[in-house]
C-alpha cells in the first residue's frame, strides 16, 4: 500500500519541483538588478545613470551629472553661445521617452546669457517599457558642452541592464530623482496668466518682444522654439514687471504673428511654463 501512494505521488512531486523552478527562474530575473551604474568620466564631469522613480504612474530614471568645481553645462535651451545638449535612450523594450529638464541657472558673461547647471545634477528621463518581465539592455548616449575656462563639447555612451518590469520597479524609489522631480516646470493649471501683454517692438533695425506681467517676477527663461531664437538683453535685478528679449528669426520669412512662444517663469512663491502669442 505504502508503495501505491508513493507511485501517486511521484508526478505530484515532480509537478510541484517544475513549478518551483518557474518560479525561482522569475524570481532570479530580478534579483540583485543593478540600481545605478558606475561613474563613466569624461572631461570636467562624470555620469552615470541610476534608478529609479514612479511618479503619477509614471517611471522615471536618472541621468546623473556630476561637474568638477567651477564647471558647469547647458541646459534644453543653452542661451546665446552655449551648446545644445541632447540625450538618447534606446532599446526595443523601451516605447517611448522623454528627457525632463529641471530649473537652470541664468549665466551671463562678455558673452551674452546663458542657462545650466553647477555641481551635481540629475535629469529625469520618463520612459514606457513594453513591460515584458524582461532584462534589457538599456544604452543611454548624451552629447553636452561642458564649460570652465574654455567650453568643450563632449559625448559618450552609458549601457545598463534593468528588468522590463513596472512592477518591479513601483516597489522602487530613488530619492535624487524623487527631489528632481519636483524641480521640473509644468503648466499651470488655474488657468491665471503672468503675462498680460506681448509685444513686437523695433528698435534700432533690431525686433524686440516686450512682455508685461500681473505683477513682478523675479527670472524668466525662454524655451526652444524651432523658428525663432530668443536673446536675453536684460540686466539681472530682484525683479521684473516687464521684459525684454532680442527677436532672431531663423528664417527671415518666418511670420511671428502666429507663433505660440513658451517662457518659464519663476516668482516667490512657484515656477511655471507659460505660453504667449505677439498681441
Amino acid at each position: 500500500m505504502a508503495n501505491t501512494n508513493l507511485k501517486h505521488l511521484s508526478p505530484i512531486f515532480g509537478l510541484l519541483f517544475f513549478l518551483l523552478l518557474i518560479i525561482l527562474a522569475i524570481l532570479n530575473r530580478s534579483v540583485n538588478m543593478p540600481m545605478q551604474t558606475d561613474w563613466h568620466k569624461n572631461i570636467n564631469s562624470e555620469m552615470r545613470v541610476i534608478m529609479s522613480e514612479f511618479k503619477n504612474d509614471n517611471l522615471y530614471i536618472g541621468f546623473e551629472i556630476n561637474l568638477s568645481d567651477d564647471t558647469y553645462t547647458y541646459w534644453a535651451n543653452p542661451g546665446d553661445s552655449g551648446i545644445e545638449p541632447d540625450i538618447k535612450i534606446s532599446t526595443n523594450n523601451v516605447i517611448n521617452y522623454e528627457v525632463q529638464w529641471p530649473l537652470p541657472e541664468v549665466i551671463k558673461d562678455q558673452y551674452g546669457t546663458n542657462y545650466g547647471y553647477y555641481g551635481n545634477i540629475i535629469i529625469p528621463i520618463q520612459i514606457s517599457l513594453a513591460d515584458t518581465k524582461e532584462k534589457i539592455d538599456l544604452s543611454l548616449s548624451y552629447n553636452l558642452g561642458v564649460c570652465n575656462s574654455i567650453c568643450i563639447p563632449i559625448d559618450g555612451k552609458i549601457k545598463m541592464t534593468m528588468l522590463d518590469s513596472l512592477d518591479y520597479y513601483r516597489k522602487k524609489s530613488n530619492r535624487g530623482i524623487q527631489d528632481t522631480l519636483e524641480n521640473i516646470p509644468f503648466h499651470r493649471d488655474d488657468g491665471i496668466n503672468a503675462i498680460n501683454s506681448a509685444r513686437l517692438l523695433q528698435s534700432n533695425n533690431s525686433e524686440i518682444i516686450n512682455l508685461r506681467f500681473s505683477k513682478p517676477i523675479r527670472k524668466i527663461y525662454p524655451m526652444n522654439s524651432i523658428k525663432f531664437f530668443l536673446s536675453d538683453i536684460e540686466d539681472i535685478k530682484e525683479s521684473y514687471t516687464s521684459y525684454n528679449f532680442l527677436l532672431t528669426r531663423n528664417m527671415k520669412t518666418e511670420k511671428v504673428s502666429s507663433e505660440n512662444f513658451s517662457v518659464v517663469i519663476l516668482n516667490d512663491e512657484e515656477f511655471f511654463i507659460e505660453d504667449f502669442i505677439i498681441d
